[in-house]
């Protein structure tokens, strides 16, 4: 049933006078108008008693004046600069503008001894990093996307193999932490592809999309230490209702199972870990390759998000 035809199901079940013949298009608009009205603000439980309206702001205009989710970073300002992804994407670009010219590596990566400046300063945690014999850009994840988001921002430019700070550069240091903080922020969110977190076949959307709904109920709930798949599978109540309606259906195991762990990676173990939003424990489960992701938020979390 398409979502129109359920509406007007709904609809006609609530006013049945609506569909008698007796009643104008005109008369029809408005008991409609004010149907939708009602049901936009309803609260729904698929998306975890929030309404419409509110998870239509959530998707779209996430720090809009009347969202659930309230931006509060700017009381906090003096909190934010350990922020991992804001401080590296800080000294990367100081470190580039203290170059004048930074050479570029043969196939256009940052040299190995900025990779190795930025990882000293212990703000990238990777349960891999042990492994890692050469800093570099390509094996270090957190590496490669802050270069992206100064390059994209306009912030650094790229010429003859050579990075250098724009005049937008020269200006993004003199911004407050929370300025800074909310336009990477912007770019992860919306620019970003979360693909390149997990690769699946999902052109990058679980996970990104509804980010700020995650952000919500992390929020709510995160106060207590849960098992990430709780926040995956109410991610999937709400956007990918076909898969939840089948969760008991072994024929749905493993989509459904490849879709938690693209979410709890690229959420959590990603997005939400180096923003300084989480605290992220993998409890590695006996005989099994895929481990426990068990998440709590932050203090940086609360003192960047607070809900109404």
């Amino acid at each position: 049933m398409s979502m129109s035809q359920e509406i007007w199901e709904e609809f006609v079940k609530k006013y049945p006078q609506a569909n008698s013949g007796k009643l104008s298009i005109e008369q029809i608009n408005v008991l409609m108008a004010e149907y939708i009205e009602r049901r936009n603000a309803s609260a729904v439980d698929d998306f975890d008693g929030l309404s419409p309206h509110q998870m239509h702001l959530l998707l779209h205009y996430p720090l809009a004046e009347d969202s659930p989710l309230k931006w509060v970073a700017p009381h906090y300002e003096s909190d934010l600069d350990a922020i991992p992804l804001l401080a590296l994407s800080d000294m990367l670009l100081a470190e580039i503008q203290k170059a004048g010219e930074l050479r570029l590596t043969a196939k256009g990566n940052l040299p190995v001894a900025v990779c190795t400046l930025l990882v000293k300063k212990n703000l990238i945690d990777w349960k891999y990093m042990k492994y890692v014999k050469i800093l570099s850009e390509d094996n270090i994840p957190y590496i490669w996307p802050i270069k992206e988001y100064l390059t994209t921002e306009g912030l650094i430019k790229k010429r003859n193999n050579k990075l250098s700070v724009t005049k937008k550069g020269e200006k993004y240091p003199k911004l407050g932490h929370s300025e800074r903080l909310l336009q990477l922020l912007s770019f992860f969110t919306a620019r970003f592809n979360w693909q390149n977190l997990y690769g699946i076949e999902d052109d990058g959307e679980i996970g990104s999309m509804g980010w700020a709904f995650s952000l919500y109920l992390f929020r709510k709930y995160g106060h207590e230490t849960k098992n990430a798949q709780f926040y995956a599978d109410k991610w999937i109540r709400a956007f990918h209702t076909q898969y939840w309606a089948e969760r008991n259906n072994p024929a749905y195991n493993a989509i459904i199972s490849d879709i938690r762990y693209a979410y709890e990676h690229r959420f959590f173990g990603c997005f939400a870990k180096w923003f300084g939003f989480a605290e992220v424990e993998e409890i590695q489960i006996p005989k099994q390759v895929i481990s426990l992701m068990a998440v709590k938020k932050s203090e940086t979390l609360d003192k960047c998000f607070g809900m109404r």
